[in-house]
């Protein structure tokens, strides 16, 4: 019986001992495997899309687009928006922007990070990490007569503009417009786009008339880019 026992303790502590070493050893088996499988999030800086140096300037030209028929007709008329300098805001370099946007008088402050774009208060406007994620828009981003809306940025081929064809970002803004419960939800939905090309800015800009079937897209002319 004594001897049975002492056998029995001289397998068992070998044991005892190895299984530590065999939890370890797995343990760093699994611990290399998940630092293996680390993703590194790639994505392209937005400033190559905004082009934000002082100086910059880009020259529009105006149509109206029938959604019914979709006929174009020049309106006649240039818009234009330049860089017109740097600032600092809350300890972040800013850029502000000034000029006519269909016809109208455009003012607006942005920053660059990353793949991220800012306004003046600090509100993320899209993130060119997130093509293809849908956010819903503030009440105060909400275009005239829109009771709710959505934007979403997506890859998009063969912009055609009189500067050229271009690959570009477009940042889209969904908006639903009121109205009564008679009309069809499909005829409410309206949108806005930015159009954005690499190396070059903004290229395109679509709105909405919104009593109205019609779109007015600005659309890139010429431009001084540094």
């Amino acid at each position: 019986m004594f001897s049975f026992m002492r056998i029995t303790i001289r397998l068992f502590w070998p044991l005892l001992l190895a299984g530590p070493l065999f939890s370890c050893s797995r343990g760093s088996q699994e611990l290399q495997v998940e630092e293996e499988a680390v993703e590194v999030v790639q994505f392209e800086p937005a400033g190559s899309f905004l082009q934000l140096q002082v100086g910059n300037y880009w020259v529009y030209e105006s149509f109206s687009v029938n959604l019914e028929t979709g006929e174009e007709t020049p309106l006649l008329k240039r818009d234009s928006i330049y860089v017109l300098k740097d600032t600092v805001i809350g300890r972040s370099e800013y850029f502000i922007l000034e000029g006519s946007r269909l016809g109208q008088s455009h003012r607006s402050v942005l920053r660059c990070s990353g793949p991220e774009v800012m306004d003046a208060e600090g509100r993320l406007l899209f993130s060119t990490a997130a093509v293809g994620d849908t956010a819903v828009l503030p009440a105060a981003r909400l275009a005239e007569g829109a009771e709710s809306g959505e934007a979403c940025l997506y890859h998009v081929g063969g912009v055609e503009v009189p500067y050229g064809v271009f690959d570009a970002l477009e940042y889209r803004r969904t908006f639903t417009l009121s109205s009564s419960q008679e009309e069809k939800e499909e005829s409410r939905l309206r949108r806005q786009s930015d159009f954005f090309a690499r190396g070059i800015g903004l290229i395109k800009y679509t709105s909405f008339f919104p009593n109205q079937p019609l779109d007015i897209e600005m659309r890139l002319v010429r431009c001084q880019v540094k």
